[in-house]
This record gives C-alpha cells, structure tokens and sequence, in this order.
C-alpha cells in the first residue's frame, strides 16, 4: 500500500478517536448507576447507547433464551496489564514465525459473526440486535478486530471496544488450534504500541490470571476508565510482537 492512503487511512482513524472523545465526555455525565434503568429501557440498541455504557463502566449481554439485553456493571472488575501481560511461550513463539497472517478491522463482521455461533460457548450472549450494534460501533471506530488467516482463510480472530485509552476485550474464536492466541498476542502488543491505559476483561478467569491479570473494586475502575478514555489514543495493529 502507498503511503498517501495509509497518511489517509490514519488521519481517518484519528478524527474518529476525536469524535469519540468528545461524544464519550457529553454522554458520560450522570454516572452509571442513573445510567442503569435507561439502559435496560432501551431497545433497539444504538452505537452511541454502547459508547455511553462502556464511558460508565457498564457492558452488555443478551439474554440467551429472549435476546433482551442486559447490562453489567460487577463489583469486582477484571484488568489485564497493558505491560507485563504474561503470554505463553508456545503463542509468543507461533506469532513471531508467520504460521499466521495477522490483520486489524479487515474482517470485523465475519469475526463477531463467529463469535456469537461459537461453538465451544455454553451460552450464546451475543444476539443479533447486539452484534448489528457492535457493527455500527465498528463503523464509528470505536470497535475494533484482529483478524488471524492461514491460507487466505479466517481461522481465529477477537473483538473488543475502544475508546480513547480503554480497551474492552469482548469475544474471541478460533478454528485452528492456537489462532486465537495468535490475535491475542498481537492484540496485547497493539494496545501497547497504541498508548492505550486500561485493558479491561470483565470477570477474571483463571487463565487471565495466569496471564497477570488481577482485579479492581468497581470504584478503583471507574476512576481509572474515567482517566483511560480521556486519552486521546488509536488503535492500529503492531507491526511486530514480543
């Protein structure tokens, strides 16, 4: 690719963090817990409906058997470190030897489409009105995929929601053994690279606490999300990992 569209590309990119900042500071007044009734009250969901929730600390999840949405604000909140993240040496090894072809939002529905159908999920969470949200989010700049391919073909990705320097892991899949933790490694090194601040992953699993993640009470995150999304960060894929 020439360098006028990527200088073009980017400068799109940036206005986009902008408008996002500035749409994220007039919706986020009045705090989460006013927030919380409105937001159960509103349907169909919106782009900016999202960026409100996610500038307050609330996430969404659709209910698997209604497809009602339902937002989450928990008292004990996730975080991974955006230095130190400890990655596996098997991942770390695979994403530098180029088994895969990694990319950033060149497939972002194909990837949550993937998401919500998959098949090592107990619970589908992710319901139609949800990912049509999370597309218009994806087309505002504020929701972002790594794509990983092997052979021209999908075979793993990840999506999550950016705004200024917060990031908010949602979903991954995979298809191929490994290519999942591909995109994450890539991820994690993009969001450094980027400048970004707080990498938030909801609820702590064991295997995110292997990778150093550790958790905050709800209001240690609110302030750190309030200082995170003031940052005037953009996120573009690394072009080499650790």
């Amino acid at each position: 690719m020439s360098s006028w569209p990527v200088r073009r590309l980017r400068g799109a990119r940036d206005r986009a963090a902008r408008t996002l900042l500035a749409l994220a500071a007039r919706l986020q007044p009045g705090g989460p817990d006013a927030l919380v009734r409105i937001l159960h009250e509103t349907q169909p969901l919106q782009p900016d409906t999202l960026v409100r929730a996610y500038s307050n600390s609330l996430f969404p999840m659709a209910d698997g058997a209604s497809g009602k949405v339902r937002w989450f604000d928990p008292p004990m909140r996730g975080v991974l470190p955006i230095e130190g993240v400890r990655i596996g040496k098997e991942a770390r090894r695979l994403a530098r030897q180029g088994r895969f072809t990694v990319s950033m939002d060149q497939a972002f529905d194909q990837v949550i489409a993937h998401c919500a159908r998959n098949p090592g999920r107990q619970e589908v969470w992710i319901s139609d009105a949800l990912m049509e949200a999370y597309r218009g989010l994806h087309r505002m700049g504020a929701a972002h995929s790594v794509e990983v391919w092997q052979d021209g073909t999908l075979v793993g990705g990840l999506y999550g929601v950016a705004i200024g320097g917060y990031f908010s892991g949602e979903s991954q899949f995979h298809l191929v053994d490994n290519a999942g933790a591909v995109g994450f490694v890539h991820l994690c090194a993009s969001l450094r690279e980027c400048g970004y601040v707080l990498h938030d992953v909801q609820f702590l699993k064991p295997h995110l606490a292997r990778m150093g993640g550790f958790e905050m009470t709800r209001d240690a995150f609110r302030q750190r999300l309030a200082e995170a999304v003031a940052q005037p960060a953009v996120l573009r894929l690394a072009a080499t990992v650790d």
